[in-house]
């Protein structure tokens, strides 16, 4: 069996970032049909917009976004693309939108957003780019320590999402945390939580059992399979978490990630899965 590895590194428009935003896609769609308006909270929100040919930047857009931009697309990853297309005036793509981007693209004029953000330099940037938005809060400090405060004291349904850097082992450990107080707070939001994937089973299934220990049992998982670059001798896997998903929404993932795979080149050797945890 291939060696996995997951997203320890910044990975503009790589599959990593197509993956959790097109997860993220599907679920505040599915909060669309299901609300007149809703909550979002961002809890990483990083810059909003990011510079493909960064230094930075180290993510792979060719076996990633720009992968999807001509192969036959289902209405989610349609989306998506047309969002990623917007930012950019053709190929090869030179900015990438982070989820708060995406995400406001995506939501209504009755929909608000909380975006949450720790660096600096990111914080400034964010801010920059929504200043001029009034359903856009944009919050400088932890997602530990924030993302309770943007809850709407009158809370619906709603989504957040919580994208750690899982540096540190904290990380896990403050994540199912963080996971078990919103569900607390908030009933009716649904989580969107990328983990880690070390290769180690205790390690990457830390936070799931966390969380199915502490009584939250609703728990879906997409993982996405896929080959690396030529410098890679392993495969690669991105897992996104949905805690508290909607009615529709593993049957929507199922389809989207199904279709979307087939389309990519056969190269990438992407598989898709999405369980119940």
């Amino acid at each position: 069996m291939n060696q996995l590895y997951g997203r320890y590194r910044f990975s503009v428009g790589s599959l990593f970032d197509v993956h959790k935003h097109v997860v993220l896609t599907c679920a505040i769609e599915q909060l669309k049909h299901n609300t007149k308006c809703f909550h979002y909270i961002d809890a990483h929100a990083g810059a909003g917009l990011y510079d493909i040919n960064s230094e930075n930047a180290s993510g792979n857009t060719e076996v990633g976004v720009e992968a999807l931009l001509s192969g036959n697309k289902n209405e989610m990853t349609e989306k998506y693309v047309d969002i990623v297309r917007g930012f950019n005036s053709g190929l090869p793509l030179s900015k990438y939108p982070g989820s708060p981007m995406i995400a406001r693209k995506l939501m209504r004029a009755t929909d608000t957003l909380a975006l949450i953000e720790l660096n600096v330099d990111e914080y400034s940037e964010l801010s920059s780019a929504f200043q001029q938005d009034i359903n856009v809060d944009v919050d400088h400090g932890s997602a530990f320590d924030r993302v309770l405060k943007h809850i709407p004291a009158q809370a619906g349904q709603g989504l957040i999402l919580i994208d750690p850097d899982y540096i540190i082992d904290e990380d896990s450990d403050d994540t199912a945390n963080l996971i078990i107080q919103c569900r607390s707070k908030w009933p009716g939001a649904m989580i969107v939580v990328t983990l880690p994937c070390t290769g180690s089973s205790a390690k990457d299934r830390y936070v799931i059992s966390i969380l199915k220990d502490s009584g939250v049992t609703d728990l879906v998982v997409s993982n996405l399979e896929f080959a690396g670059d030529e410098s890679e001798s392993r495969s690669c896997v991105s897992r996104v978490l949905i805690v508290n998903p909607t009615h529709d929404i593993k049957n929507t993932i199922e389809s989207v990630f199904s279709q979307m795979v087939s389309t990519l080149p056969v190269s990438i050797k992407a598989k898709s899965r999405v369980e119940a945890a």
